[in-house]
Formats: structure tokens, sequence, C-alpha cells
């Protein structure tokens, strides 16, 4: 392959399942050929955090990529390179993670920078993500790709986490010895042509980035965590919630509340500024927070902070179900609002039950804002796509787009954004009585027609 992929995705089930997802997807479509709307049922229906999942498409389109199963006349098929897998796995589980970390070095940039990074030392997220970025030459705002990447090989089982460090495992420094050392660092993308400033999409990055700061720096101030309650509030309203700051001795320090008719909720966040950067056993009252609870009628307990003691504070959050939510996991979801707006309704999901915010309900809501992010990007290159080509012979569909983007987005995927563009909504792309597309709307009247309905809907 001549260009790697920039981007990769995860797996349902956990961060560290995404190997044993891959293995029962393969398994499931061997045993069962079956057609694609069957099967993103079935993944629905059978793999955890998934029930409410935008991006199955993007998790079949993800297989398909890897060359493990094919998708033809709507019946999917397991591959012989698929099959092998399988197999492989049957002997040797070693041998066929290693088969799929091969698969993930030749398609997918970025896999032999972490590897080297990790080679060297322990590292921390954000190290990985810095140095990851820097080598790739890419301004990614968010961390999704690192995540995504870094969860691949815990999965794999060539990385391990202990605490907020990752390392490599025996395994995983026996690969690194194996793998060529990363390119030079590229120079950076240059940057896109100046968009006059009515146009400007980066007013939310920069609110989210912002608030984020604030509330890092208010985090470890210590005092009377005035600031840390004002910041947070603000961080929930951004999300999307309606806020409330009260404070003082005896009460809640924000209640945010998700307005969604019959699924509404509402969240009491209490925030622990402290000067050592860890919040310890002792600042959590328990007893008071379920005071609070039943005050605000909340349904959910968080608790923010810059770092938890662990031990005795994270069993009693999880006895008492409330969850302790680092400012460094805000910020992720902040910036992925800012990329792809999150849905309340998925949100909510994060503060059911207690202890640390749990990795793979976060990793689900980071992977649905990335999938939401690239479907606004398939919009954008499927409409740049149907004008360049429509003029051409032979008919221009969902199959033919799929080809000429690339490969880079499954055929699923293609065929829903096809179906936006042609709502009576947006209108941008029609089709012709022989079934072909073709674009309605010239890039000036696309920019009016969206200027107008987001007017219409802030009016």
């Amino acid at each position: 392959m001549a260009k790697k992929y920039a981007s990769d995705l995860p797996l349902p089930g956990g961060v560290e399942q995404y190997f044993d997802t891959l293995l029962r997807l393969l398994r499931h479509v061997r045993d069962n050929p079956c057609r694609l709307d069957d099967l993103v049922r079935w993944i629905a229906a059978t793999s955890q955090n998934a029930s409410k999942s935008k991006a199955i498409t993007m998790y079949v389109g993800l297989v398909a990529r890897m060359g493990l199963w094919t998708t033809k006349d709507g019946q999917v098929r397991v591959t012989p390179d698929g099959l092998a897998l399988v197999e492989q796995a049957q002997a040797s589980e070693t041998a066929a993670k290693r088969a799929v970390i091969e698969i993930k070095l030749r398609d997918v940039d970025g896999y032999e920078v972490l590897l080297a990074r990790l080679a060297a030392n322990d590292r921390s997220f954000d190290d990985l993500d810095d140095n990851l970025k820097q080598s790739l030459g890419v301004e990614w705002k968010s961390k999704n790709q690192t995540m995504f990447r870094v969860n691949w090989l815990r999965s794999l089982g060539y990385v391990t986490k202990d605490g907020r460090r990752y390392s490599l495992t025996e395994e995983g420094r026996k690969l690194a010895e194996g793998v060529p050392p990363p390119s030079p660092i590229k120079p950076p993308i240059e940057p896109p042509p100046p968009i006059p400033p009515q146009e400007k999409q980066t007013d939310l990055m920069k609110r989210a980035t912002v608030i984020a700061d604030r509330i890092d720096k208010a985090a470890t101030e210590g005092g009377d965590g005035t600031e840390l309650e004002q910041a947070t509030a603000a961080a929930f309203a951004l999300l999307g919630y309606a806020t409330q700051v009260i404070g003082g001795s005896g009460n809640p320090d924000v209640v945010a509340a998700a307005q969604m008719g019959d699924a509404s909720y509402r969240v009491l966040v209490e925030t622990k500024s402290r000067s050592g950067g860890t919040v310890q056993q002792n600042d959590v009252n328990f007893h008071a927070l379920k005071e609070h609870k039943s005050k605000a009628n909340a349904d959910y307990m968080v608790v923010v902070g810059a770092d938890f003691s662990g031990g005795n504070l994270e069993k009693w959050a999880v006895e008492n179900r409330v969850r302790l939510m680092r400012t460094e996991e805000l910020r992720q979801l902040l910036l992925a609002h800012a990329e792809s707006v999150l849905p309340l309704d998925g949100l909510g999901d994060l503060f059911a039950g207690g202890g640390s915010l749990d990795e793979g309900t976060l990793s689900q809501v980071l992977t649905e804002s990335e999938n939401d992010a690239q479907a606004m990007s398939l919009a954008k290159h499927v409409y740049d796509a149907v004008r360049e080509h429509q003029d051409q012979e032979g008919v221009l569909n969902a199959h033919s787009l799929y080809y000429i983007l690339g490969g880079q987005y499954p055929i699923p995927s293609i065929e829903m954004t096809i179906g936006l563009l042609q709502s009576s909504l947006i209108g941008v792309v029609g089709c012709s009585e022989r079934g072909s597309l073709y674009s309605r709307l010239a890039p000036s009247a696309l920019r009016d027609k969206l200027a107008q309905l987001s007017l219409a809907m802030n009016t």
C-alpha cells in the first residue's frame, strides 16, 4: 500500500477487547453468512456499549478495510485471510495477534511511532499523544486517534497500563525490536487558505479549550474552589446541559440537567480543588453527597478533580455509586464535543454506576464523536466527488464512490451520507432516472442553504 490510512477505529466490547471482538465477529460471519443489515442488528444486540451506536457501520467497514471480510450484493462473507486468522487463533493466539498487528503496521500510520516511543521507557498518555501528532505532522485537536491505537495495542497484548502510565509487555518488546524505526518527523501539514471570518468553524474548539484550561488550573489551586465550580458549570453548559451553580456549605456545587422530555436526567456535580492535585479519601463526604443528591432531585453523582488517590476512595465511590471524573477526561469530552457535538443521551451512560469513569464507556462516547466527525468529512468528500465525476460516463452511485474515495469509507456509510445529502432539508444531491448522482447546488448555493437552516433553527 503506497499510502497508509491516517485514521483508525476501535471495535466494541471494551478497550482491551478489540481483538476478542474481532474474532467473535469473524466467527459469526464464517458460521452465519448474512446480509449486511442482519449483521448490523446482530452487532447492536450482542456487543457491549453498541446497542445505540451509530458507528456500527464503521466497525463493519474497519474489518473490511483490514481485508478480513467482504460485502458483495449486500451479503457479508469472511475472506480467505479472515478464515486464516480464525484458524490461526485456534492454534496460537499469539500468532493471530501478531497477524493483526502486522495488518495495522502495514495499513495505518502511527503504530511504529508508538512502539518506538514505548521501547525507550514507560509513558503517560499525553506524552504518547504529543509525540504521535508531532511525528505524523497532524493537528488532531482531540486525542481519539491516539487512544484507539493504544487500545488496539493493549487488546493485542503488546502494551499494558499501570495507573496512568503505559509500557510495553514482553511480547511488545519483542515486536518493537523487529519493527523498523519510524521515518523522520514529517513537516507540519500546510494549513488551508484563510477562511473568511463569517465562515470560521473554530469558535467552539476555542471555547472548549479555554474552559478545559480553566478547569485544569482551578483544580490544582486549592482555596475555596469557587473558580473550579464556575469552570465546571461552564463545561457542562458547553456540553448542552442546563446548569446551576449553588455552592456554599451544606449545598451541592453544580447541578446539570439534561432536558430531554421523558429521557431527562440530572447530574449532581461536586468539585474538588486540591493544591497537591490529588483528591484523597477524606476529601469526599459520601453521606453529604447523598443528601445533596436528594435535595437536587438528581439521578447521578459525580466528583470532578485533577486526580484521585484510589484505594478506599475508589472502593467507597463504587459502593455509593459516585462517579470520579478526572479533569483530563472532562477535557477529552469537551474537545470531542467541539469536533462533533455529543448528544446528551449518550453522555448519560458515563455517569451511571460509581468509581473511576469506565474506560469502555468513555471510549464508546469518543468513538461516536469520531464517527460523526468522519461522517461530516465524508459528506464533503461525497459532494466534491459527485461534482467532479457527474459528467463522466457510467453510473455514479455509492459503489462507484467507494472506489473513487479510495476505499476509505464503507459502502453503507456512503449510502447513508447520500441519503442525507438527498433529503429535502439539505437537497444538495439528486439522482437521475438511470440511478446516477448529480449535484443540485453549487458550493456557494450550498453555503447559503446551510446558513438559512442555521438561521431558521436559531430564531
